[in-house]
């Protein structure tokens, strides 16, 4: 393997900063003045009760589901109000629990679909076949359609996705909801390692405390 692996997961200056994030629904508080932040190389576990707002936070930061009050910056700019594409393009990738996957596409035209903002298709194959090694039963998956896969296999599919995007900053929401614990431990283990290796930043949501002991901080919600 090179020096540059084809999945870079590249530096960024100034981490992610929330400040006061705050989000209603039907005149409910969903999000409660959350202030947060996550610098590089840095691994950090969001846990909480079922409908204390972590799904939602974690929308609200990757554009799907904007806040409406408070400040998030990334890299020193602002992310709120920017469109979910936009951000891709500024390194920050979502993986939604069970929804990261368009279930009509095949698994390689999902994986493609990731490196759809990268400058070349030889770059774009290379980060595919890497992220095959990581998850090597993808490989043996890569015409089925996705929705002919099991809930665990489309959560393989929905993080190697959000690798393939060049990722400077991930925003993983549940990312092993669908495995069974031991394989759980294994993928957890594999995308800490790879935002690590490469020192960039992983916030992830879990409800499993001996997965969140992984990270390098907890925050409660």
């Amino acid at each position: 393997m090179s020096d540059k692996p084809p999945i870079k997961l590249v530096p960024g200056s100034g981490g992610l900063h929330a400040t006061g994030l705050g989000k209603r629904y039907k005149k409910r508080p969903v999000v409660r003045n959350v202030s947060l932040s996550l610098q590089r190389g840095e691994a950090v576990g969001l846990l909480g009760p079922n409908g204390a707002g972590k799904t939602t936070l974690m929308r609200a930061l990757s554009g799907l589901n904007p806040a409406q009050r408070g400040s998030a910056t990334w890299r020193d700019r602002e992310m709120l109000g920017s469109k979910p594409e936009s951000l891709v393009r500024r390194g920050i990738s979502h993986v939604a629990e069970g929804k990261s996957v368009i279930p009509e596409l095949t698994v390689r035209e999902n994986l493609m679909l990731g490196g759809i903002w990268r400058n070349n298709r030889a770059d774009m194959a290379a980060a595919i076949n890497e992220v095959v090694e990581l998850f090597p039963r993808l490989g043996e998956r890569m015409p089925q359609s996705a929705d002919t896969l099991s809930g665990g296999e489309r959560q393989r599919v929905a993080i190697a996705r959000a690798l393939v995007t060049e990722p400077r900053c991930v925003l993983a929401d549940e990312p092993t909801g669908n495995l069974d614990r031991i394989t759980a431990a294994r993928v957890f283990d594999v995308l800490i390692e790879r935002v690590r290796d490469a020192h960039c930043g992983l916030l992830v949501v879990t409800h499993d405390p001996d997965l969140a002991a992984r990270c390098d901080r907890i925050v409660g919600l």
